[in-house]
């Protein structure tokens, strides 16, 4: 029940409830108080008013939260994001928030990040429906794509300590799994077999990146004055290395 005379902020009587009270909102947060009579509501409201101001009244209590969920940090962090790898971000940012969105930053553990890698790294695709018997599931995520989705955590984490948000990186102890690097080149044949069943329009695109060496997005976001025709040159400003990099 609102306040009679609506001259006395904070201060009604409630439906069902005998007494005054005052109620009382900081920092976004709302306390009720029951006194007898409204004159002693008033004076009591007035003191709880002039401790709040001296910062008397409930520092911890009524104090700002600074505590920030896992899910708000990471799409924080993704909104300041420059990276050129942001479709790939925005999967890591998706699957640490199903994973671990609701827990706040200060309550992730070391230990409970080790328990999620060992479970990516054991987990199997689904069976498909007319599979043979004898069938053997493979893994859902590779090693280096769990090690990816792990450094992505890390760096917002990083972020977060800088911000004053944690005392400590809990990916800091965590060990990434070793990773088995190889590089293939296409042979002629199979260079030959690939251009007969493509467009040439698209075997113009595929043609330029084996050539060049190109990763997809380096050569789809490519401008003319990337390119010197001249002296046959092309100049990448971005690449995934960090710095400038140029090919023939």
């Amino acid at each position: 029940m609102a306040r009679k005379d609506g001259k006395d902020r904070g201060i009604c009587q409630r439906k069902g409830r005998i007494g005054w009270w005052v109620r009382l909102v900081h920092n976004g947060r709302e306390k009720w108080f029951k006194c007898d009579t409204k004159s002693q509501a008033k004076a009591y409201y007035g003191r709880l008013k002039a401790d709040i101001r001296e910062g008397k009244l409930f520092p911890e209590k009524f104090a700002a939260k600074r505590d920030i969920t896992l899910r708000a940090w990471l799409a924080r962090c993704l909104e300041g994001c420059t990276n050129r790898n942001r479709v790939n971000e925005h999967l890591y940012n998706r699957r640490w928030s199903l994973l671990l969105g609701r827990h706040l930053l200060t309550e992730i553990t070391t230990d409970t990040l080790r328990q999620i890698q060992r479970k990516m790294q054991t987990k199997l695709r689904p069976r498909p429906a007319k599979a043979p018997k004898s069938y053997q599931a493979k893994r859902l995520w590779s090693d280096a794509t769990i090690n990816r989705h792990f450094a992505y955590l890390k760096h917002a984490f990083a972020l977060a300590l800088r911000d004053n948000k944690v005392t400590r990186n809990p990916v800091a102890g965590i060990t990434l799994f070793p990773e088995v690097t190889k590089t293939r080149f296409f042979s002629e044949a199979e260079l030959l077999r690939l251009q007969g069943v493509m467009a040439p329009h698209d075997w113009k695109l595929v043609a330029l990146a084996v050539e060049t060496g190109l990763r997809r997005e380096e050569q789809f976001t490519l401008r003319w004055e990337h390119v010197d025709l001249e002296v046959g040159l092309l100049t990448l400003p971005m690449p995934k290395v960090g710095k400038p990099a140029t090919c023939r």
